[in-house]
């Protein structure tokens, strides 16, 4: 890889990792996060191993943001040819108990995060004809999510978005995937718990998974990466899970 990749979502776990592999890969990286901080501490991390990074701080469900970003990543770094949606938020409520803020924010964040950051890159993917662009769904929206159904059906959103997206940019040589992880072993999947909670919940959420393990960035990141590349270039439109088994069919 020799360009420029945009990933949202880069300040920690899976968006950190993408981005510092993009950046061993050869690419030149636009470390996009709402967390400016943890942004220019990725962007560092690419740059302190002889990689080219910029950090952006970036609220994907402000589309004036988006765009203004994404005009900020080609003056500063070049065109856009790879692209990784992977900001996102979590929440758990019965249906019942979900707010209006709370959905309207849900579907804020990954539908139209998702769609801002496309809408921003896929110009100019379009008058090159070439361009690969990854978004993140979850194993919630492949099976469904008592208690996350705000979650679940705006990461379902994503997929059908990614589809159709993948369907009418085909023709111009632009490939659009979903990756579809199940747990990963993130900042954000033990927020606000104890070391020992922490374990506790990983032991559990285990259970669950037929290979026995929550996945590690790493073992996502390479999926993405592999989406981006050439190796993949027979592929748009699927949705690979990345869940060790949860939801094969």
């Amino acid at each position: 890889m020799a360009g420029v990749s945009l990933i949202t979502g880069a300040g920690s776990g899976i968006g950190r990792q993408t981005a510092i592999s993009l950046g061993q890969a050869g690419d030149a990286v636009a470390v996009a996060d709402i967390d400016e901080a943890a942004a220019r501490k990725t962007a560092d991390a690419i740059v302190g191993t002889g990689g080219i990074a910029a950090a952006y701080a970036l609220d994907v469900a402000d589309p004036a943001a988006v765009a203004d970003v994404a005009g900020a990543v080609v003056r500063d770094l070049g065109p856009v040819e790879r692209a990784v949606n992977l900001a996102g938020i979590l929440g758990f409520a019965d249906v019942e108990d979900i707010t209006d803020e709370d959905w309207s924010g849900m579907m804020a964040v990954h539908a139209g995060g998702t769609f801002h950051v496309c809408r921003a890159v896929l110009p100019g993917m379009v008058e090159r004809r070439r361009g690969a662009v990854v978004n993140t769904a979850s194993v919630f929206a492949l099976r469904g999510q008592a208690g996350a159904t705000h979650y679940a059906a705006a990461k379902a959103a994503v997929i059908a978005f990614s589809k159709s997206v993948a369907r009418e940019k085909a023709p111009f040589g632009v490939r659009v995937n979903v990756v579809s992880p199940g747990p990963v072993d993130t900042p954000f999947f033990g927020r606000g718990m104890s070391g020992d909670e922490l374990d506790a919940v990983r032991r559990e959420r285990a259970k669950t998974i037929p290979l026995g393990a929550i996945a590690r960035t790493g073992q996502v990141s390479s999926v993405i990466v592999f989406l981006l590349g050439d190796g993949a270039a027979h592929m748009t439109g699927q949705v690979v899970s990345v869940d060790g088994g949860e939801t094969m069919r």
